[in-house]
């Protein structure tokens, strides 16, 4: 009787992944989700600053879907980023000297008053803009090759173009953020 059910969960066959439809929109929001938490995260490592130790979250720019997304995770980022909720600067409010962490457009800025050595957080981001000028440079080794680009498919060529321009964007963005502490 192969199309009578099982009498027991052990006679059924294990599920595998490819059974499930996969759901893109999800997949997206939780790698901004798992992002943002990381780029915390890392501030609070690099600055030593304790884990339990709560602090303010300020975010500045972004775009629609990133306001969407901080009003649908705020609770889950300020528990597991062990912040205060998250909030937006607003357009006419100055920001504050602050160490970021930079998540497509969205910055996410941990204030420093109290927290944060100035001179650290310069350190740090001049350590972290090398990094990115480093991956720029291997980008446009790449692409900069006609072997490469004449051989490769064009969905990898497409890719590291993409590459390139996030990394472009995120050093611009860490530029910024830096000269905002030297002033």
């Amino acid at each position: 009787m192969p199309d009578s059910p099982p009498g027991s969960i052990l006679e059924c066959s294990y599920p595998h992944a490819d059974d499930f439809a996969t759901d893109e929109t999800a997949s997206a929001e939780i790698e901004w989700f798992k992002a943002v938490l990381t780029g915390v995260r890392k501030i609070r490592s690099e600055m030593n600053i304790a884990p339990g130790k709560a602090i303010p979250l300020l975010l500045a720019d972004g775009n629609a879907e990133d306001r969407r997304r901080v009003d649908k995770f705020a609770a889950q980022i300020a528990f597991l980023a062990r912040c205060e909720t998250p909030r937006w600067l607003a357009s006419d409010e100055g920001e504050p000297a602050a160490a970021a962490a930079v998540v497509g457009n969205l910055r996410i800025l941990i204030p420093m008053a109290g927290l944060i050595d100035l001179d650290a957080e310069r350190t740090r981001l001049d350590k972290e803009i090398a990094r990115i000028r480093g991956e720029i440079r291997k980008c446009e080794g790449k692409l900069g090759n006609t072997n490469f680009v004449d051989h490769a498919p064009a969905a990898v060529v497409d890719q590291e173009r993409s590459r390139l321009a996030d990394w472009n964007a995120h050093l611009e963005a860490l530029l910024g953020q830096l000269e905002r502490l030297r002033t």
